[in-house]
């Protein structure tokens, strides 16, 4: 299939072939990863536009129109293929945007304010940017980071959960060690002579110097 997406620089040949050769095609024959130089990326966005001349108003017409998909980026970046469904159904897409879709009111024609659905999948960034010329090794890199976390990951929605429950536990526990170890050293170095023994001497008496050091600590209820 042929995209329309790319006004303007492309990508060196040299990086097509590269790509195309070492991470494979979508099933729709297109590279897996690609190339591209921010400022040419279109994508298509519908809603109410203002045209104007100099300081005066033209028209205000409801329509989808091509517009920058990263405005502002002067840098290369990898983009990765996502199929149609990473997109949600056509149905949701395609429902008003007060139900959780895309749609524009009636008011605005009806028109989707992100384009029309994906139905052969579409481009999104995966985070590298390159203010430079980029070489072979700099886009291996990239995308090796990303094929690696890929494996990585948890294959369900509910794998993923779990593994961050998972890591919150192990982190939250060994906070508790950190915790437990710093208060045994605290309370070691506050320990009075004599195992904590009453002695009668001069000057009054005074509280357990582990009862202090615990209240600093913010413990309030302990058997001291």
């Amino acid at each position: 299939m042929q995209r329309d997406d790319i006004h303007g620089r492309r990508a060196p040949r040299w990086a097509e072939t590269l790509l195309l050769r070492r991470y494979g095609r979508t099933l729709y024959g297109e590279p897996r990863y690609r190339l591209v130089w921010a400022p040419a990326r279109r994508e298509r966005s519908g809603g109410v536009w203002t045209d104007w001349d100099g300081g005066t108003v033209l028209r205000r017409v409801a329509a989808m129109r091509w517009v920058q998909k990263y405005p502002g980026e002067q840098c290369w970046l990898i983009e990765r293929w996502l199929p149609a469904s990473s997109y949600g159904t056509p149905e949701r897409w395609y429902a008003p945007v007060s139900a959780g879709g895309t749609k524009l009111s009636e008011l605005e024609g009806g028109i989707c304010a992100c384009g029309d659905y994906p139905q052969f999948g579409d481009y999104e960034d995966i985070g590298a940017r390159m203010h430079w010329y980029p070489t072979e090794r700099h886009l291996i890199a990239a995308i090796g980071a990303v094929e690696q976390g890929r494996e990585q990951a948890p294959s369900t929605a509910l794998g993923r959960a779990w593994r961050r429950t998972y890591r919150a536990q192990q982190e939250q526990e060994q906070r508790d060690r950190e915790f437990d170890q710093a208060a045994d050293e605290l309370f070691d170095d506050a320990a009075p002579a004599f195992g904590g023994a009453p002695m009668i001497g001069f000057g009054g008496s005074h509280r357990p110097a582990l009862v202090e050091m615990a209240e600093r600590a913010g413990i309030r209820q302990h058997p001291l």
